[in-house]
């Protein structure tokens, strides 16, 4: 019967690509000149040719505060956060309000969040 191993290689596969899928976002390892406006972050990455290409995200679109922890995915965690800002390119630091409405410093590495596909920044979550 063909049917089961083909299951079989495709079950596997599907876990394998499921487990590494923080593994394929990591932008920082092909842009450079990281900047962060606000919620808008923008870097210029390699395209497939090398060349660098600018590119820009709004992070308020997939990044949220929950109970003062800044997290990929969500969405809208600039209504809640301040002194937001970008450290070492690729970590998003910013002051949010928690569930009592106190202000927690909190931080989240972009790389876990943004890939680089072909020069272009998009969420890999």
């Amino acid at each position: 019967m063909a049917t089961r191993p083909i299951l079989g290689f495709t079950f596997v596969f599907l876990v394998l690509v499921c487990s590494n899928a923080n593994a394929i976002c990591n932008f920082a390892a092909t842009c450079i000149y990281q900047n962060l406006s606000f919620t808008l972050f923008s870097a210029s990455c390699a395209d497939v040719s090398g060349h660098d290409r600018f590119s820009a995200l709004q992070l308020n679109f997939k990044i949220g505060n929950v109970n003062g922890n800044l997290v990929c995915p969500g969405a809208n965690f600039a209504a809640s956060c301040s002194n937001i800002f970008l450290s070492g390119g690729h970590t998003l630091l910013a002051n949010c309000k928690n569930s009592n409405g106190a202000l927690i410093q909190t931080s989240l590495d972009l790389n876990n969040c943004i890939q680089n596909i072909n020069g272009e920044l998009y969420f890999c979550v």
